[in-house]
């Protein structure tokens, strides 16, 4: 009788030991995906042209593409000037010559300026309605001087000839831990575009075996004005990723940017609403099994003591 009922509560043991690995796992499981569902509504920034040069009386467009927007904003503003031009599809600005351009399958809010003038050249933003920055810089250049077109019907600026090799670098300096590093190198040949440029990387030419996280997208090439733009991305960037970065053209000339990570300390839940990884407790994904071995051991303890004191 007495071993009937040992055997009883060894059954009661082994089953509550298994409905408790059961919601260890399934805690596991939740708290991962929790986990990726919470990383996808980060508003990220998709690689698209950011130094871009319009002729005066063209129409120029300037190209922002945002994922992860859900109620957000974008929001269009010239950085030497305090107010928006734009508010997702609403124009602040009076200008009239000012739109915003949405397009959807593209993700993108497009900056329209008709018209366009010298005066309008300089730096734009591109920003996230959000408490923390999210923001993507556009260089305009206009070019003042009149159009013309050659024998071939093909237009070029009268003064183009003038124009010597150059390497220029564009792109933010100063990124928070975890955001995307995105980096322009607008590169002129001399007398035709330039058939690519060299990425260096801390002092090491760009090699995508030993530098894996690092993209370079395909360039773009306008032979008309003799120029290549190359973009350079990182995405999720780690403190290990700050220092010089240097685009090499044409005739060796080169261009450098110094990147500035900075490590902002998190909240267990932050602004965003984001929850750190650092913040999800023992029986996250990846701690799935080191929780499970101290419940089989809590539960072998509990079995011994069921056995021999009762």
């Amino acid at each position: 009788m007495i071993r009937n009922g040992r055997l009883y509560k060894i059954s009661r043991i082994i089953s509550l030991q298994y409905y408790i690995v059961e919601a260890v796992l399934f805690l596991s499981s939740w708290s991962a995906l929790s986990v990726k569902g919470l990383q996808a509504n980060v508003p990220l920034f998709e690689p698209r042209e950011n130094n871009v040069s319009f002729y005066a009386g063209d129409t120029a467009t300037l190209l922002c593409s945002v994922t992860g927007l859900q109620t957000r904003f974008v929001v269009w503003r010239r950085t030497s000037e305090p107010n928006p031009l734009t508010i997702g599809d609403f124009v602040y600005s009076p200008d009239d010559r000012i739109t915003v351009r949405r397009v959807e399958d593209k993700n993108e809010w497009n900056l329209i300026i008709k018209d366009v003038q010298i005066a309008d050249a300089g730096i734009y933003e591109c920003a996230v309605s959000s408490r923390e920055k999210y923001k993507r810089l556009v260089l305009l250049r206009v070019n003042g001087t009149s159009r013309r077109f050659n024998s071939k019907g093909s237009a070029y600026d009268k003064d183009q000839d003038s124009i010597k090799s150059q390497v220029i670098m564009s792109g933010q300096t100063f990124v928070s831990k975890g955001q995307t590093i995105l980096l322009t190198c607008n590169a002129t040949g001399e007398d035709f575009a330039p058939d690519g440029v060299d990425w260096f990387i801390h002092g090491h030419k760009f090699n995508h075996q030993t530098m894996p996280r690092v993209r370079i997208y395909d360039p773009v090439v306008d032979n008309n004005k003799r120029t290549l733009i190359s973009t350079l991305e990182i995405r999720r960037s780690i403190m290990s990723d700050k220092g010089l970065y240097i685009c090499r053209g044409p005739e060796l000339k080169t261009s450098s940017l110094t990147v500035h990570i900075l490590d902002e300390e998190k909240s267990s839940i932050d602004k965003r609403g984001y929850v750190s990884d650092s913040a999800i407790p023992c029986c996250s994904f990846k701690w799935s099994k080191q929780c499970s071995i101290i419940f089989f051991c809590l539960s072998a303890t509990w079995f011994t003591h069921a056995w021999f004191v009762t």
